[in-house]
């Protein structure tokens, strides 16, 4: 490609080619065709030839960081960074390749301060260059859990209108992606100075440098100010999102804990601030103590004379005990990093689960046979706290000791974390007659059993779990002082906000209550959206609301993980005379993907089909959604019924046979198989394959999960995959 000698000088030095680098400007243009031929390595050694026949040249300085970054040579890039640096110290991409040295070596608050450099040293004269710089740290920042720093880029990215509206969106999906706490889920925006304060000139500095992108300068003017406005609320306000935004999570923390503990702040705003103080200190620090640490153990197992045999002996015992349940385990994961792979793996219970009380599953055991230079040997894996428990139940049965916990850099939970993950086991119900009409399924009792289990422990145990959130205290204790109490309010106001379930925010307001903590006052605003934080949306009284922000708070509360208001707003959009049919399908959509039971489910896809009726359009992807419902229970008269419409009403619509597709892959069907046995289009039990729907294979690959859809929510993902949400066609 041709270069304008007019054209930037691509080592943003700010010149013109012509009047930097004229004599290169072939050598640029060849590095330029390798580049676009997807020839990067030579084009590296191309560049690497040039600088060091003519060093120091910009240009040549920047291509070769960016040509080793995208040749993963990190370790080159971050030395050849430094050296640009050095020679450009206020070049913008010397800068902002440094930032990028500094974040792949984790070092984010470092990348921070020198992309602010970076920014003010550009200007207005931005490059392409720069923007790909924003968007790898865009990544690395979400990555690293620093979420005002990634989410800052994007609004600078926004602001001043680079990229593509697509490419911003990706990148701010790439943020939401990453797992944002509740409490740093709210943009807090940057506050003026309180009419006629004496300091207003100064503050008004430290604005102008904030607006204009400039942060590093803009904390420091407001900083200045901490001895004349200590006790300005709107000062700690801005200090702290600046932090935030320049990856420095202790000092916001701090500032956050500042501004909570300024007289006359509201009791919801002092929460609130608290709530994000401690989300920072955690991103500061995952680590914090205390944690529930992950261990491994292994005992030697004794054989006698029958060798193996006495193996086969042994898993037969564990296979014939209620505490344990063969587990499966992928051979080729071990074998293709060149381990030996277990005989067996086992799930272990802390008591034999039966219809009535389910039981918890505590670790896992695996079995290894006699190797060449090893004994048998049994190893024990789990949270520390459950390997206790499980040694209890397993050394017995095995007649072995399990030694020290083995030496290994584990992962480890929060106490709270831990809590919540605990996993409850029934016995699956055995296979019976029709479960009637309008009465819960068996699955659906033993979930709603081990649910229960779950959150009974859960509330039973948290209030008196020491907690890193609360510095070691447990909620019970920390409630002695004002600060502590107000470190439990905030993490049980968003326990209650984001919980995914009725039974989960059921359990954190019975906790409030056992606690002895007030409950949370309603709320009354007719434009919720301007007027009330969304942590509290989901104490609004929604009858009082208007129509559009009641829309724009179901929409929002939705997307951002705000379950409890995002229901609550649903149910009141369902009641309101004035809500249009569309506003329903969206409404009963969202209730319909977190009803706790088949029973409510087939009510609500009921509701759903009234609507579509009511808006003349098809409902085939209704049917699909009915017939995951009825697979789960079972009904066999209904799922063939199913699959009779969806074969003779929706046999060309492929979304409809793509979803189908997925429903039935869920179920455990073979579809691929069945597929391939096909040989008159026809199911067993006379109903039509879903192959034969389409007349093709189209339906064997699905592409899209089904359930229910609502603007706002994210693009449905691969089967699998975390925050996977299932989707259903909405009219309109």
């Amino acid at each position: 490609m041709a270069i304008d000698p007019y054209a930037a000088c691509p080592g943003g030095t700010g010149k013109k080619v012509k009047f930097c680098c004229d004599d290169l400007t072939g050598d640029l243009e060849q590095i330029d065709r390798l580049i676009e031929g997807d020839q990067i390595s030579a084009a590296l050694e191309q560049v690497e030839r040039l600088a060091a026949k003519t060093p120091g040249r910009a240009c040549l300085m920047a291509t070769q960081v960016k040509l080793q970054l995208a040749t993963r040579k990190f370790a080159e890039a971050a030395v050849s960074s430094q050296a640009f640096l050095a020679a450009f110290p206020d070049n913008p991409l010397a800068l902002g390749h440094a930032a990028v040295a500094d974040a792949i070596a984790g070092r984010i608050q470092e990348a921070a301060a020198q992309f602010d450099k970076a920014r003010e040293a550009a200007g207005a004269e931005i490059s392409a260059d720069l923007v790909r710089i924003a968007a790898t740290l865009v990544q690395a920042g979400a990555q690293a859990g620093h979420t005002g720093f990634a989410q800052g880029v994007v609004e600078w990215m926004v602001d001043k209108s680079l990229g593509t509206a697509e490419e911003q969106r990706l990148l701010a999906s790439v943020v939401g992606s990453a797992g944002v706490p509740a409490a740093l889920r709210t943009k807090v925006r940057l506050e003026p100075a309180p009419a006629d304060s004496p300091w207003q000139a100064e503050f008004d500095t430290g604005l102008e440098h904030a607006e204009a992108w400039r942060l590093g300068k803009a904390l420091t003017a407001f900083r200045s100010l901490k001895n004349v406005a200590g006790q300005s609320r709107e000062l700690f306000t801005n200090i702290a999102s600046l932090c935030e935004m320049l990856a420095r999570p202790f000092e916001a923390a701090e500032a956050w804990l500042a501004l909570a503990g300024l007289p006359g702040l509201p009791a919801d705003d002092a929460v609130e601030a608290t709530g994000r103080a401690i989300a920072l200190e955690t991103e500061a620090d995952e680590d914090r103590s205390p944690t529930v640490p992950y261990e491994r153990r292994s005992a030697m197992l004794v054989l006698g004379p029958e060798g193996s045999a006495t193996l086969d002996l042994l898993e037969d015992k564990l296979r014939h005990d209620a505490h344990f349940e063969p587990a499966p385990f992928d051979r080729s994961q071990w074998t293709a990093r060149g381990a030996v792979p277990p005989r067996s793996a086992w799930r272990v219970f802390e008591a034999a689960p039966t219809a009535d009380t389910p039981a918890r599953l505590v670790a896992t055991v695996l079995i290894f046979g006699k190797q060449t230079d090893q004994e048998p040997l049994a190893t024990l894996q789990g949270f520390a706290p459950d390997v206790a428990t499980a040694r209890a139940v397993l050394e017995p049965v095995l007649g072995a000791a399990f030694g020290e916990p083995l030496s290994a850099t584990l992962p480890a939970a929060t106490p709270t974390n831990w809590l919540c993950g605990a996993q409850f086991r029934t016995p699956l119900p055995k296979p019976g007659a029709a479960t009637p009409a309008g009465q819960p399924s068996p699955i659906d009792t033993m979930v709603a059993a081990e649910q229960m289990a779950l959150w009974r422990r859960f509330v039973e145990r948290w209030p008196d779990t020491a907690l890193p959130e609360l510095l070691g205290k447990t909620p019970r204790a920390a409630l002695g002082d004002t600060v502590g109490a107000r470190r439990v309010a905030a993490l049980v106001g968003q326990g209650e906000a984001t919980a995914r379930s009725r039974d989960e925010s059921g359990a954190w307001t019975e906790i409030r209550s056992r606690l002895g903590m007030p409950a949370p006052t309603p709320i009354e605003s007719v434009r919720p959206l301007e007027a009330v934080p969304p942590l509290r949306w989901h104490r609004l009284d929604f009858a009082k609301v208007d129509l559009d922000q009641l829309r724009g708070v179901f929409i929002t509360a939705l997307d951002a993980g705000f379950d409890l208001a995002a229901e609550r707003s649903a149910r009141a959009l369902i009641a309101r005379a004035d809500a249009t049919p569309e506003d329903r399908w969206e409404a009963w959509s969202m209730l319909e993907e977190r009803a706790p039971s088949t029973v409510e489910k087939l009510d609500i896809i009921g509701h759903l089909r009234e609507i579509a009726t009511t808006l003349k359009v098809s409902d085939g992807m209704i049917d699909v959604a009915e017939l995951r419902v009825r697979l789960q229970r079972g009904d066999q008269a209904e799922i063939a019924k199913l699959l009779d419409g969806l074969r003779r009403d929706h046999a060309r619509d492929q979304k409809v046979l793509e979803a189908l597709a997925q429903v039935l892959m869920e179920a455990g069907i073979d579809l691929p198989g069945m597929m391939a046995a096909q040989t008159g289009g026809g199911m067993p039990g006379g109903t039509a394959q879903p192959g034969a729907l389409a007349g093709g294979s189209a339906a064997a690959t699905p592409a899209a999960p089904s359930g229910l859809w609502t603007p706002g929510s994210p693009q449905p993902q691969a089967p699998g995959q975390a925050g996977e949400k299932k989707t259903i066609w909405t009219p309109g």
